[in-house]
């Protein structure tokens, strides 16, 4: 039986997927046709009821032609993870955005890191 940890991992992982797939232009069909397996494969990835191999989530990183690590890495609840995440994010922004973006997400860090701080789970 699934950790908790393990089931937000799964939810996440699933979500990171659906948004590659469709940031890609593809359809669950389509996705499943490349792969070779029933287009309810790739829903319950997506819905993180069941867990690619390695080998198939490498699959899917090169059919969405994104970094393997965009997958995995957005969802991690690991904060190095995290803030490869923001730093592939950052490095689009001009000089006085990235200045600006970067005192809003500190503040918000600080506030949340606070106990009485709002925290989503």
């Amino acid at each position: 039986m699934a950790t908790i940890d393990e089931e937000k991992f799964a939810r996440r992982l699933g979500r990171a997927l659906a948004l590659a797939r469709t940031e890609a232009g593809l359809t669950q069909e389509q996705v499943a046709a490349k792969l070779g397996v029933f287009s309810e494969t790739i829903s319950r990835f997506e819905r993180g009821t069941n867990w690619p191999t390695l080998p198939r989530l490498i699959a899917l990183a090169n059919i969405y032609a994104v970094p393997l690590t965009k997958l995995i890495g957005t969802s991690s609840p690991r904060a190095l993870d995290a803030a490869n995440t923001l730093n592939e994010h950052l490095t689009k922004l001009g000089e006085e955005d990235l200045v600006w973006v970067t005192d809003v997400v500190a503040e918000l860090c600080e506030k949340l890191a606070k106990p009485t701080g709002r925290r989503r789970h």
